[in-house]
């Protein structure tokens, strides 16, 4: 797989990680509204693990996005 290919596939989990949290936010308020507030706090909680990482998946992604080669590995 080349260096680029692999930026590619990053930059799409990326984005699903990102999806994938804004669906759950909604969820989080949906149950919120339905009165299960603990139910909802322990999704929160999640997400904010999450989040913060992000900041760093995001630094290590455009470090990546500069197509320098990637380092080889004995076989």
């Amino acid at each position: 797989m080349s260096a680029k290919e692999i930026n590619t596939l990053l930059t799409l989990m990326n984005q699903r990680q990102v999806h994938l949290t804004s669906t759950c936010k909604e969820i989080a308020e949906w149950i919120d509204r339905q009165g299960d507030v603990p139910a909802a706090g322990k999704i929160r909680d999640s997400l904010r693990a999450l989040e913060a990482d992000e900041a760093q998946l995001r630094k290590r992604l455009s470090s990546l996005r500069q197509d320098r080669p990637l380092p080889r590995f004995r076989s």
